[in-house]
Formats: structure tokens, C-alpha cells, sequence
């Protein structure tokens, strides 16, 4: 538990975001790119990844009038933003990034530059254990644990940065239980939280875990607005901001040299990029299979091998009448499809998506089932809800981040013990610059994508002007 001495005055308190940003300007002093009022030609960047951290990078440098060129393995942009449409059907679910939080400004900032309404999207939750399904009034933690979480809240935000870390001694779960959680109340925690993650509380570090929802000023765990007519419209109209002729797909990044002042990065089909510096957005897993010359510092190596990805499945199942009738219905249950939720909130017509959201090994069961089976698994699961779900389903699109070959996962977690890694996998390596979710204050979130592409970029920028 936190602690804070009686006779020490708080004052106001740095918060997470704080102590990042004090780590970003500190990467500032590296030697990156050299004033060039003497070229001719503008100064020229690489940007590795076509997701939002890479896409906001390379926006944020053309805007500043640099040469850039973005490459990604893919054949699409976008990177973890997937936003899907069946066929014959005008309803649009996401299969990648979800939601924008209410503190998520950069993002709200930015779909304003770009003109694209958001719309408010939230949700009530039923619950759903043992088959026995409670409204959303009529469920809630003990009075014993409410207790416990306001307390622990309460002394979060008085302490200290320094203090805080203490917390990433601990998994969520244990911490819970220290501070007064009975057993009932962590099994329905675990439930609940293990959405956030991609993972049970019993592998997050309660310092992230605290973080997220202390510091946040949603009240609805960031889960509040949403693009109209899909994610993806970031994502496209970014691109067409930067220049489609400038992004490269299906080009996979082999190796990143440094030489005669410059960096070369070379692909698999032997393609080669030259220019006075690079921004690395690859999930850090990637790294891992791209060569450094000269190579990464042995504990940035360490730590790309230490931190893992969240288990994430989504599956949107159509069903040809929303027999839920709540626009804002959501569900969390015990059973292997674990969070529902209604994608088509606010989209007309009769037919309506659901989207399965599973995390951990409920993730991998699902992902080794065909579409059909999987589809059955879902719908019956439903059965003690609406008894008519599993008849009334047509269709189902499934996407399991775990098994995505760039990724290895949904997004970053971060355990017990991994307070460092952050900081390892930020520093930057001559010149080239590391950006993307994982590195992130609003980690696992596409805030958390733009607001460190853009801080990389803007380093870049602030050190070429002196």
C-alpha cells in the first residue's frame, strides 16, 4: 500500500505523463540531425511503420516541410487500426483499435485538423456469471471493496512519481488483495480489468494498472467516443495528408546501417532507403528481427525480448435483428467469449453487430476454432441472455492479434518488475528514433500511437533548427 507521512505537504504531484515527457526531453541532448541551413535539399527521414505512430511522425515532419518516406511490411496502412464492413452490408465494426478516451486530446485534437466527427460511444454493462445474467444496476462490488479501491485511489494521487513506482512491485491482483479485496470481488475484477490488459490482472504490473485508472478523467475506463464511419478514416485521411507516393507497402525492413552521416535501411527484396535520420515505429518484438548497424545496446535488446503482448481476439458476429435492443448494451462474462459489446452503436438498420472480445487463453481457444465453430462457441454462449442468439447469427469476422506475424500481440503489457523497460526501448540509437504504443502514457491506446510518433517527429524537428 501506498504510503504518505503526515507532516510531508504533497504539493502538487507529477503524474505519469509528466515523468515521460521529462524522459523525451532528456533524448533531445542525442545527436540526431545536424542544423542543415546549408543544404539544399530539405532534411529527409525515414519512418518505419505505416500504423498512427508512424503516420503521425511522418505527418507531423511534412508539415515541417521534410522529405519523408514510410515503409511497412504490410499491404495495407494502418497497422492495428482495422475497421471492417461485410459484404452487402453498409454496418462497420473494428477488429483493431476501438475507442478514444475522453483524455485522449492529442487524438480529439487531431480528428478536428482533419475534420472527422467523433461520436459518443458508450456503454452499460450486464453481467453475465454461472449463466445467471444481472442488468446493469443490479450488479456491483462489495462495499468492502469499493472501500478499499476509493482508498487506494485516494492515497495514489497524493504520493509521490517515486512513490508510485513502488507499486510495480506488485501484480494487480495481489495488490487488490493487500488492500482489502475479497476473493469474490478479484475474480469479478479480473474479469472486468483483464479487458483493458489483454491479459489477467495477475500478470499486469499494479503500477500501470493504478495509472490508468487514477489518472484518468473518463469515466467510462476511455471507452467514449469513436470515428464516424470507422477508424480506419484516421488512418486514410493521414495518408493522403502525407502523399500515398510516400508510403511503401509490402516492404519489410531488414536492416537499419549507419554510415557517412546518414541512415540506410535496406528491405527484404533489396530495396534501398538513404537519409539523415530514421523513426522506428515496429513493435518491439520486431526489433528483434531487424539487423542495427552498428547494433542496439545490449539492455535495449534485453528488454525488446522482455516485454510481451496481450492475447487479443475480436470477433464481430452479424446477427439479422439486434435482439440486445440496448444501443449501449455490453456484457462481461465468465465463458471463453468472455466481454460483449454492440459495434454498430448509432449505425442504422435492423441487422447489428456484435463483437466478442477475448483476452488471454480464452483468445487462444477461440483463435484455434474455425469461423463456424467459433460462431457456435459465441452465439451459445449468449443462449442464457436471449435464447433466439444463436439462430439469429449470419456471420462472423475474427481477427487474432496474438497470431498477427508483426505484432505478436494486441498491445503492450507491461508486468510486474518492467518499469524500466520503457525507458530502455525509448532511447534512442544515434539516429535513429523509436516510437509507438508500447512506449507510450496512454500505452495500448491509439492516443498513446500518436502522441509519441509526434514527439519523435518534433525532436527531429526542434534539433535540425537548433
Amino acid at each position: 500500500m501506498i504510503t504518505v507521512s503526515s507532516n510531508e505537504n504533497p504539493g502538487p504531484r507529477p503524474n505519469r505523463r509528466d515523468f515521460i515527457k521529462g524522459f523525451a526531453a532528456a533524448a533531445l541532448a542525442a545527436p540526431l540531425v545536424p542544423r542543415p541551413s546549408f543544404l539544399a535539399a530539405p532534411p529527409s527521414c525515414i519512418v518505419i511503420g505505416a500504423g498512427l505512430s508512424g503516420l503521425m511522425a511522418a505527418h507531423t515532419l511534412r508539415k515541417a516541410d521534410w522529405d519523408v518516406t514510410v515503409l511497412d511490411a504490410r499491404a495495407r496502412t494502418g497497422g492495428r487500426v482495422y475497421s471492417f464492413s461485410f459484404d452487402n452490408s453498409h454496418l462497420i465494426s473494428e477488429l483493431g483499435a476501438e475507442w478514444i478516451g475522453r483524455s485522449h486530446t492529442r487524438v480529439i485534437h487531431l480528428c478536428e485538423e482533419l475534420k472527422l466527427p467523433l461520436q459518443p460511444h458508450h456503454f452499460r454493462t450486464w453481467l453475465m456469471l454461472n449463466g445467471v445474467v444481472s442488468k446493469p444496476d443490479h450488479w456491483d462490488f462489495s462495499p468492502t471493496a469499493k472501500e478499499a479501491f476509493k482508498k487506494l485511489e485516494e492515497e495514489y494521487k497524493k504520493s509521490s512519481i517515486e512513490e508510485r513506482k513502488k507499486l510495480d512491485r506488485y501484480d494487480w491482483w495481489t495488490q487488490l488483495a493487500r488492500v482489502g479485496f475479497p476473493e469474490e470481488d478479484l475474480l469479478l475484477r479480473d474479469l472486468a480489468d483483464s479487458t483493458d490488459f489483454g491479459e489477467s490482472i495477475r500478470d499486469v504490473s499494479a503500477y500501470s494498472a493504478a495509472s490508468e485508472y487514477f489518472e484518468s478523467d473518463s469515466h467510462f475506463n476511455e471507452m467514449d467516443f469513436k470515428v464516424i464511419g470507422g477508424n480506419s478514416r484516421l488512418v486514410d485521411e493521414m495518408a493522403n495528408r502525407i502523399g500515398k507516393e510516400r508510403i511503401q507497402l509490402n516492404t519489410k525492413v531488414v536492416s537499419i546501417r549507419e554510415a557517412s552521416g546518414k541512415v540506410h535501411v535496406t528491405s527484404s527484396d533489396g530495396k534501398s532507403f538513404v537519409a539523415d535520420a530514421c523513426i522506428c515505429t515496429a513493435p518491439s518484438r520486431m526489433l528483434l528481427r531487424i539487423e542495427f548497424d552498428p547494433p542496439l545496446h545490449s539492455e535495449q535488446l534485453a528488454a525488446a525480448r522482455e516485454l510481451q503482448y496481450s492475447r487479443i481476439v475480436k470477433n464481430s458476429v452479424l446477427f439479422r435483428s439486434r435482439f440486445w435492443k440496448d444501443e449501449d448494451f455490453s456484457m462481461v462474462s465468465d465463458v471463453t467469449s468472455h466481454f460483449y459489446f454492440h459495434s454498430t452503436q448509432k449505425q442504422p438498420g435492423r441487422q447489428g453487430i456484435l463483437c466478442s472480445y477475448a483476452i488471454g487463453e480464452k483468445a487462444d481457444v477461440l483463435a484455434a476454432q474455425g469461423p463456424e465453430r467459433r460462431k457456435r462457441i459465441i452465439t451459445n454462449d449468449l443462449a442464457p441472455f436471449n435464447p433466439a442468439a444463436p439462430a439469429l447469427a449470419s456471420k462472423i469476422m475474427s481477427y487474432a492479434w496474438q497470431r498477427d506475424p508483426y505484432t505478436e500481440g494486441a498491445y503492450a503489457i507491461y508486468r510486474p518488475g518492467q518499469l524500466g523497460v520503457r525507458d530502455k526501448l525509448r532511447k534512442p540509437h544515434g539516429k535513429i528514433l523509436f516510437a509507438g504504443e508500447h512506449l507510450a502514457e496512454w500505452q495500448g491506446f491509439m492516443e498513446g500511437a500518436v502522441v509519441t510518433g509526434e514527439e519523435a517527429a518534433n525532436m527531429l524537428i526542434g534539433k535540425s533548427r537548433g
